[in-house]
């Protein structure tokens, strides 16, 4: 949606705002949570998913219910010879697993066995809406139904969700892989609200309602889902993966993961921004040799 229209909408929003703030924040989170058409929207979008489409159909379709709807698991075996090692992959908001067969067939190559996640309202799981506490059961069904992993991996909302189901941050059900490697992820979801709010010009007042119609839905606080938290009370082993110039991500949150403790390994890859990073050799590379 282009910033014309965001901020049209913002404007409708605050003006409903005047006269009852909570539900001015129950619409500006349907805004929030609301997914894109899952179809590659453009030129380049869907050159790639034309390209995928051969490696995509070697996967095993599987499907885990969340919330009375299928979602998609596409489940990769190795390319070669296997190292019986498996992970989960969970891609970006907007995202597909389609769009993101270049890390998949490097795992692939690099002996893993790949369980790979369209989160509802993405690629070929239905639905219009997505929140953290919705992706969080996503990923926790998908461990449930196939049993535990050696590492999970996401990129963007994918890596924060990551973060936290791994860690129980919602559901207090902690999933604990041996490694996890985040790819140009947020870190903490008040900031991403912060951005959004921006993006619409909400006013102050709906800002603050838009926070608490988050808390309702995941049934914690926003400050729960600050991400470096967990991996500085586990000691899991973690890569970072992020570009210095990212627009989508800022570079504070690789930073602020990093901090986080010994445990956190910040690799930068500057020059490969916000998307073509999850596909690129130079993140294939890192992420084989830390799993390795």
């Amino acid at each position: 949606m282009d910033a014309g229209r965001l901020k049209m909408m913002g404007r409708g929003i605050n003006l409903v705002g005047r006269v009852s703030p909570r539900l001015a924040g129950r619409l500006a989170f349907t805004l929030f949570t609301r997914t894109r058409n899952p179809e590659p929207q453009t030129q380049k979008e869907r050159a790639l998913f034309a390209e995928s489409a051969p490696w995509v159909a070697q996967a095993q379709r599987e499907t885990v219910e969340i919330e009375g709807r299928p979602v998609a698991v596409h489940v990769f075996p190795p390319i070669g010879p296997g190292n019986d090692r498996r992970v989960m992959f969970t891609h970006g908001w907007g995202s597909r697993i389609a769009l993101t067969q270049g890390l998949v067939t490097g795992l692939r190559q690099a002996g893993y066995s790949v369980y790979a996640i369209d989160l509802p309202g993405h690629g070929d799981s239905p639905g219009r809406s997505l929140h953290a506490g919705l992706a969080i059961r996503t990923l926790a069904a998908v461990w449930q139904r196939f049993g535990s992993f050696d590492a999970m991996i996401g990129h963007s909302f994918g890596g924060f969700m990551t973060v936290l189901a791994a860690h129980g941050a919602l559901d207090g059900r902690p999933l604990s892989p041996p490694r996890i490697v985040l790819i140009a992820s947020p870190a903490d979801v008040r900031r991403v609200l912060r951005y959004f709010s921006k993006g619409l010009g909400l006013d102050d007042r709906v800002a603050v309602a838009l926070t608490a119609e988050l808390e309702r839905a995941t049934g914690r606080p926003a400050e729960a889902s600050f991400g470096p938290k967990y991996l500085a009370a586990s000691g899991v082993p973690t890569l970072v993966l992020h570009a210095s110039e990212d627009k989508e991500v800022g570079a504070d949150a690789a930073r602020a993961y990093a901090e986080a403790g010994p445990n956190v390994e910040l690799t930068w890859l500057d020059g490969l921004g916000h998307r073509r990073i999850v596909n690129s050799p130079e993140a294939i590379e890192a992420i084989t040799k830390f799993l390795g």
